[in-house]
């Protein structure tokens, strides 16, 4: 599959590992899109940011821009002279970041409320969220027909599962 150069940029890369954190000095060279991601190269070394693996894409800093490219394991920082080529290209990343992600929380609080999980101190340790997020989660969850407001499932929650998980968690009639 072949890359497309995007922008001239300059980045540094954070791997975050338990309490040991490295950081690379900022490297000059190329962002690069492709259908499977994103690619930097310093013109000798290239890195891949899978954007099924990003977790968040921040403005860290306006003047200059720097974006902050966060997957589970590394953290880029991307800084350029176009801001507004970046800027697109967040906006552009940002509804696949945010879709999957509150997905995939929706689905797990639909799953663990299913099977009776509906204590908030359980629901914040299983799901890895505060407090204020699951309540939101939650609300959500009532306001779009998956969760009702008397803890059965709703249509649009049954819709979420395959007949396979709704089997599993005893939903099927």
């Amino acid at each position: 599959m072949k890359a497309r150069k995007y922008e001239d940029v300059e980045f540094v890369i954070d791997q975050k590992a338990d309490n040991f954190q490295a950081n690379i000095i900022w490297k000059k060279g190329g962002l690069y899109l492709s259908l499977s991601g994103l690619f930097l190269t310093d013109g000798t070394t290239w890195y891949e940011l899978p954007v099924r693996d990003l977790d968040n894409i921040s403005i860290i800093r306006e003047e200059p821009l720097k974006l902050k490219f966060k997957i589970p394991s590394f953290d880029v920082t991307i800084s350029g002279e176009h801001a507004e080529r970046l800027l697109a290209l967040r906006h552009f990343l940002l509804p696949y970041i945010s879709g999957k992600k509150h997905e995939n929380e929706m689905k797990a609080l639909l799953k663990l409320w299913a099977i009776g999980v509906r204590d908030m101190h359980i629901l914040r340790k299983l799901l890895g969220l505060d407090k204020e997020k699951v309540e939101e989660l939650i609300k959500k969850a009532r306001a779009e027909k998956i969760l009702y407001e008397n803890g059965d499932i709703g249509p649009n929650g049954n819709s979420m599962l395959t007949d396979e998980e709704r089997e599993f968690l005893g939903l099927e009639e």
